[in-house]
This record gives C-alpha cells, structure tokens and sequence, in this order.
C-alpha cells in the first residue's frame, strides 16, 4: 500500500481464470489492510470492509486457502494462547491451512506478503477495496477492469473480461450488472454506422458515482438519452421490496404472543390440578381447544362458523369448575381420535353451551334438542364398553 492511496495487485492473481471473482476481491482486500498500524487479520475484521454476507466471505477465504494464495499459520504462546498469522502468496502455492509452527513469531493475526518481483502489478484505489458498500465481486472486477484497460489496444468487452474469470455466463452476467449498479463502471453506447449495431466504451470510477447512470446512449441524429439514475434506481427497487414485504401474508399472532395467551389459559384452567387428574396429554389437549374457543381467528363447530357472540358468550364460561365437569363426564381414547384438539373443541363448546341454556331462568330455557352424530358415537361407545365390561364380569376375567 502506498501512500498515494492505491494498493499495489499482481496481475498473475487478476488473470488466474481458476479463482472465482469474490476470492480475487478478498485477496485485494487483504493486500490493502498490509502493513497498516494495528492491524490483525481476521475474518470478523474483513467483513467491516465488504457488503457480503458471512457464507460468501467465508467462501472465497477458504478458496484463497485451497489454491495456495493465503498460507495459515499457528503457535502456542508461553501462557498457551494460540497465535495465528498469515502469509499473503503473488504465486499460488501448496495448500498451508491452518498448520502448527513454533519457529514463527509473529504477533496474533500478523499477515505479510510473500513475493519475488513486483513489476507485474496494477494499482487499484485502497478506498474502493475498502469500501464496506460494495460486494467482493464487484471489487475483483474493478481490479480485473483496471490491469486490462491498461493493456495496449486491449478491446473490454464483457466476454472478454470472462476468459479471466471462473464463473460460468449466467452467473457472471448477474455480477457484471451488479458492478455497475454499484457506481465503479459507466457505458457509453455509439451507433456502429448499420443497423442494431453498437459499439461500446466503459469508463472507471474510482469512488462509487450514483448520481449519474450507468448507460448513456449516443444516437445517430447527435442526440444522448440515458436511463434512470444508479440512485433513482435503487430507491424503486427499495420501494418495490418495500410493497413486495408488505404483500406478504404475516401469521395474525407472533409466536411469543401466542404462547403468553396459552399460558394464561393454563392458570386460568389450574392445568397442574388437571394434569394430576386426567394426565399430560388430555390437559395439554384442553388448553388448545379452550385457545381456539378464544383466540382463533374463525372458529368452524360441526362445519358452521360461529358467531362472535356465541364465542363470548361460551368463553364465560370457561373455569377449572366447568372444565373438570367436562372431563368426568366424557371417557376419551386419544389415540383412536383423528383430531382430539378438534373434537374436544366441539364437545366443550357445546357442553359449555348447554351449560349457559341450564344456567338461564326457567323460563328461557328451550326444548330439549336431538343428541348430534358426535354424541350418538359417543353412547354406543358407553355402551359397547359397558357390555364387554358385564361380559368380562359374568367369565370372572374383569380386574377393577
């Protein structure tokens, strides 16, 4: 790094086709942090200089180490503290990840870099490597763009740019519109004298320019058109995330709401006194049926939708009394149940509803109603059990 503010690249590193473009950008980012005061090389340090996300940096480190560009060294100090440093490669060279050296000493974190002969560099603006909104790839393109237009009669176009590269087209077509959204590469567009013909000229930014666009258009009649600014750009695409976010269907209830809910319903309930009574499962069960009788958005008995008087007026009624009343008077098998949540939610529902009809004044109280199918299954279940009972009783097999 000079004092200039440009950080010397070797080109050997740009051309490499077999390094990706995010491990070329964390390997200038590296070289510009070499020999500034204090400083300790780390992966949680890098990430305050790029806008990637931890999976990708982690990505193109590992890349650097495997094709012998960044050599990984520890010791063990005398108060057994591990100290790690890091050899900075112009040539790749055999993998070193991570492998114990007592002979060097070096500070925590130390990097220096190992090279024979710099007269094959391109200079590239430290604030740009260093620039925290602005991705790896894109910073490994901007040193890439910089060694080749400085390269005699060299044509940049982007497919030429690719040879260096190791991304596949489809992949590198997105990092390349990327990188002149980020403001480092302006296009300038002239007519080619035939039709649909166009040839191109790019131009370098050294600091991020979003001002202006990224494409401007030279037109036969010597007029210029461009397309939206990099910045008006961007604020559409934030609005448009902004209403796409907004669009997306949210659960009507957190999580942690609802489990505050459920745990009132258990106090309400004194669910430990029925846990004790009527075991785990049937009182985790009731707890659920009794939240959907007063939280659930809609709430569906025997296929109808009640009403929100109905739900108030049946959730009055909910207390340990009623709910214990309930559970002696109804023998269930859950595990030959489809939904127990569902059916114990009908069955208290109307135990509670009739409750409130025995609860009214003699003179409001109506007709007794046909029993439903549920209650029906449920007799000759009674009943079934009760006759094997009888039977068991009369061959002296039955154990109370």
């Amino acid at each position: 790094m000079s004092a200039t503010g440009y950080t010397t690249i070797y080109n050997e590193v740009l051309r490499d086709s077999t390094l990706s473009l995010d491990a070329k950008g964390l390997f200038a980012v590296i070289k510009s942090f070499i020999g500034l005061p204090g400083f300790a090389l780390s992966k949680r340090r890098l990430g305050y200089a790029c806008s990637d996300s931890g999976y990708l940096l982690n990505a193109a480190w590992k890349e650097l180490k495997h094709k012998g560009y960044l050599q990984h060294y520890f010791s063990q100090s005398e108060n057994g503290a591990f100290c790690h440093v890091y050899n900075l490669m112009q040539h790749p060279s055999a993998p070193v990840d991570f492998v114990y050296s007592p002979a060097i000493d070096r500070p925590n974190g130390d990097v220096i870099c190992i090279s024979d002969a710099q007269r094959d560099y391109t200079n590239i603006s430290t604030s740009v490597l260093r620039d925290k909104s602005i991705s790896l790839a894109s910073k490994g393109l901007f040193a890439l763009v910089s060694h080749l237009m400085k390269i005699p009669d060299f044509v940049l176009r982007p497919e030429g740019i690719r040879s260096f590269c190791m991304e596949k087209i489809k992949h590198f077509s997105t990092l390349w519109k990327r990188f002149k959204i980020s403001g480092l590469l302006k296009q300038h567009r002239h007519p080619a004298g035939e039709e649909n013909r166009w040839t191109y000229e790019y131009e370098l930014c050294e600091t991020p320019d979003l001002e202006t666009p990224y494409l401007t258009n030279y037109h036969v009649d010597g007029s210029v058109s461009t397309i939206a600014t990099i910045g008006d750009f961007l604020e559409k695409l934030k609005k448009r995330v902004s209403r796409i976010r907004k669009n997306v269907r949210k659960q009507d209830k957190p999580r942690a709401v609802r489990r505050k809910e459920r745990r009132q319903i258990e106090q309400q309930l004194n669910a430990d006194a029925l846990r004790g009574r009527f075991g785990n499962d049937l009182t985790g069960t009731v707890v659920t049926a009794v939240y959907n009788i007063r939280h659930a958005d809609k709430l569906f008995i025997k296929g109808a939708e009640i009403t929100q008087e109905r739900r108030e007026t049946v959730a009055q009624m909910i207390s340990p009394e009623n709910v214990e009343r309930f559970l002696d008077s109804t023998t269930l098998d859950l595990s030959r149940i489809k939904n127990p949540a569902a059916y114990l939610q009908t069955a208290l529902f109307d135990f509670l509803e009739k409750q409130c009809s025995t609860d009214a004044s003699p003179a409001e109280t109506t007709p007794d109603k046909p029993l439903a199918d549920w209650e029906l299954a449920w007799l000759a279940q009674k009943a079934e059990a009760r006759r094997r009972r009888e039977e068991a009783i009369a061959r002296g097999e039955y154990q109370d």
